[in-house]
């Protein structure tokens, strides 16, 4: 009949039967020294497996150290493209051999971890915020905007019109507006504004 512990050590759980052969994390021992795990989570003894919660209690697995070593090397590289980044590191993870000496299984009952407090905090009372005074709101009379009325916008027409020719044309009391002028670009001459006073005497 195989009887065996499960037990943890350095975070790990590992499987332990009479004179097996275990490799473990590193630990803080020499060789030949004899260390004890009681930190057993199940037993299995005469057809019957007992589960502990998390641990068992009085259960304990006893080793003796055999020897320590290195693992096979690891190489870890590292790169970033177009960076010109290279890296490149080794690693050979420890280990420490041991041998199962002996297997306690304890009385079987079931060690629970400790829960914690059911009991929750009363919740706190919540300060009554003051009410805000009442605020008595009173239409104020607005003045009606009156718009007023739009500047008149008057044109002022630039003519095209010699110094001479306006001269002329105001001596005689002629209209520019009347006048077309001969110029360039339009522009009025003197020639146009007699023009327009000989037309104005003979009507």
């Amino acid at each position: 009949m195989t009887m065996y512990a499960i037990f943890e050590a350095k975070g790990k759980q590992f499987r332990a039967e009479q004179d097996a052969t275990l490799r473990l994390p590193t630990l803080d021992a020499e060789p030949g020294d004899r260390v004890t795990f009681d930190h057993v989570l199940l037993v299995q003894r005469d057809d019957q497996v007992m589960v502990g919660q998390p641990t068992l209690e009085g259960a304990a697995v006893a080793t003796e150290v055999i020897c320590h070593g290195r693992g096979d090397k690891i190489v870890v590289f590292k790169m970033k493209r177009r960076k010109g980044y290279r890296r490149k590191q080794g690693h050979r993870q420890g280990f420490t051999d041991v041998r199962v000496v002996e297997i306690e299984f304890g009385t079987g009952e079931s060690v629970s971890a400790p829960k914690p407090s059911a009991k929750k905090p009363a919740p706190r009372k919540k300060a009554a915020k003051p009410k805000p005074a009442a605020v008595e709101v009173v239409a104020a009379e607005v003045p009606l905007e009156v718009e007023a009325p739009a500047a008149e916008v008057v044109a002022d027409v630039a003519i095209n019109i010699t110094d001479s020719a306006r001269a002329l044309a105001e001596e005689a009391g002629i209209d520019l507006a009347t006048i077309e002028g001969t110029g360039k670009e339009g522009r009025i001459l003197k020639s146009d504004v007699l023009k327009a006073i000989k037309e104005r005497d003979e009507a």
